[in-house]
């Protein structure tokens, strides 16, 4: 009998590097052969440097392991992934339905520009209003193919790109499909960078990171002690812990009961921001209060980090074991001992081999996707080639064995050539025509970008102007904006400039107001206002004399894309 397929799961994380090879036997069983973790470097300034550094380690990994070529999925951490659980009043609440508003919520709810990122959701319940629980996921595009070239280069066929919080969730699922599903439960995973909440419930889910985690205790020991990151890693690891509340005692040595103080302090602030989520899922989202707290993540190997979550939240914390159901070969043992708090994403990614029940979502980058669906065509491509091999073969000897009709067929092929000769000709005054529209379509194209122009530049404008004592009563379009000492250029009839005119109010700090609006206009997109160039700006401002109750002011702003009107 064949041995199971096996396939690579991989965890991205900020401050390590694991993967592990799972396979799922015929009877859905799953089984972790083998696993391992390699340290990337923890100083946030060299975050340029982590695709090469998770290349280097998955290429020591492989080469260890004798893979050359495997199939991956991927689990990005929380901290690369925005994430955004939105209620939606969708009456019916069906699939199509959801679908039909999800890509208008999606510009509302994706602080990014969607052609710049990859972005799916997912369905998760309802809430006890009756909205639709929709979890909107994003990463920068960019910021995923660098990670994912990393990966590919090293051999490796991604076929799925999942996200931490949610793949952690689904090893919860399975991990507790015959507990009590009525009760809510709180996974939280303290990581390096952050620290993520995944609240599970029946028929209800919530996630939310908040951005401090183990990193930033070991910053506040390395400043504490004044040493660097790696050593105070190092002493957090080594001698680290969790001072425990007022009546129990510290620990003996100074230098370990300074570090747990010094983790206390940190982690209040996580703590507080936890609290803070909990109180929003419950008022907001109608959620219940967890009655049980899982740990999980690097930092859920600190000493007595679950009884300080007990004491805080007043709540049951233990930690979190992914590996319920989950056969672990001898080979695997040694890893999973040495990692027992960072397996839950590894275990929700290899879900997706299983018919476990799970949440379906993908980012693959577009190069990947491409890559794909070439790769499901090539089979039919290959045989298009092969029989248009095998008909270039016959007719070669049919040609050979028909050497008397040689001249015939030779007139024959002028004569097709005459008719190609034709078609071609007509093709190329196709090719004419097309070009002819294309330049008319970039012309209408123009006249549309033109239309967004100035409600750009109004929306631009009431942005940056200040909430009192100034407004705008009049705006006018100008040509070329003059340059000291430069001869004056004849104007092409393009809009380079704006002229603002307006009147401010007799207050405490005057024609100030005037400079924090041109200051205000200095970070504008649409503008180009520079600190050197603000006494440009400013061609008028009116001097308060105790006379009126508003004075005039004039500004020359030049635009960053000039534009030229219709005639």
């Amino acid at each position: 009998m064949a041995s199971p397929k096996k396939t690579l799961v991989l965890d991205l994380g900020m401050q390590s590097l694991r993967i592990a090879e799972f396979s799922v036997s015929s009877d859905g069983q799953l089984t972790m052969h083998r696993g391992a973790r390699r340290e990337l470097m923890i100083d946030p300034s060299l975050d340029t440097s982590r695709p090469e550094q998770i290349r280097l380690a998955l290429s020591d990994i492989l080469k260890n392991w004798k893979i050359s070529r495997s199939e991956v999925i991927c689990v990005l951490p929380a901290h690369t992934v925005f994430t955004r659980v939105v209620p939606l009043e969708v009456p019916g609440g069906s699939s199509e339905q959801v679908a039909a508003v999800v890509g208008f919520e999606a510009q509302q709810n994706i602080p990014f520009p969607l052609e710049e990122v990859v972005w799916d959701y997912v369905v998760m319940g309802n809430t006890p209003s009756g909205a639709v629980n929709v979890v909107f996921l994003a990463v920068k595009a960019d910021l995923l193919e660098s990670l994912c070239d990393a990966v590919s280069s090293t051999g490796l066929n991604i076929t799925s790109v999942l996200v931490a919080p949610l793949s952690l969730y689904d090893a919860f699922r399975s991990a507790s499909s015959t507990g009590d599903s009525s009760s809510t439960t709180l996974l939280l995973d303290i990581g390096s960078r952050t620290s993520n909440m995944v609240i599970a419930a029946e028929g209800a889910f919530f996630s939310r990171s908040i951005p401090s985690g183990g990193l930033a205790v070991t910053a506040a020991i390395a400043k504490d002690i004044h040493a660097e990151l790696d050593e105070a890693e190092n002493l957090k690891i080594s001698r680290g812990s969790v001072a425990l509340g007022a009546g129990f005692e510290q620990p003996s040595d100074p230098v370990e009961a300074n570090i747990a103080r010094i983790a206390r302090q940190s982690l209040l602030k996580t703590q507080a921001d936890i609290s803070r989520s909990l109180s929003y899922y419950r008022s907001n989202l109608g959620g219940n209060d967890p009655s049980l707290i899982l740990l999980t993540g690097g930092m859920a190997s600190l000493p007595y980090l679950a009884e300080f979550f007990t004491e805080k939240l007043q709540k049951e914390t233990s930690f979190f074991n992914p590996l319920e159901g989950v056969t672990v070969t001898e080979s695997a043992r040694s890893f999973v001992e040495s990692n027992p708090n960072n397996l839950g994403e590894l275990v929700g990614g290899a879900l997706l081999l299983t018919s476990a029940p799970r949440t379906k979502i993908n980012l693959l980058p577009p190069s990947v996707s491409k890559k794909r669906a070439f790769a499901k065509r090539f089979p039919f491509l290959a045989v298009a080639v092969f029989f248009f091999l095998a008909s270039l073969g016959a007719w070669y000897v049919f040609a050979l064995q028909a050497t008397s009709l040689t001249r015939t067929t030779t007139a024959s092929i002028d004569s097709e050539i005459a008719k190609d000769s034709k078609i071609s000709s007509q093709i190329k005054a196709l090719a004419a025509k097309e070009l002819s529209i294309q330049q008319t379509s970039d012309a209408l194209l123009s006249v549309i970008n033109l239309r967004e122009a100035y409600p750009k530049i109004l929306a631009e404008l009431s942005a940056k102007v200040p909430e009192r004592y100034l407004w705008i009563t009049q705006i006018q379009a100008v040509g070329d904006v003059p340059q000291r000492g430069a001869a004056a250029k004849p104007n092409d009839g393009s809009i380079k400039a704006l002229l603002v005119k307006g009147l401010y109010l007799d207050n405490p700090r005057q024609a100030s107001v005037i400079d924090d609006f041109v200051t205000a206009l200095q970070s504008s997109e649409v503008f180009v206002v520079e600190e050197k160039e603000k006494s440009k700006i400013i061609t008028q401002r009116g001097s308060p004399n105790g006379e009126y109750w508003a004075y005039p002011f004039s500004l020359r702003i030049p635009l960053r894309n000039p534009f030229t009107p219709l005639p």
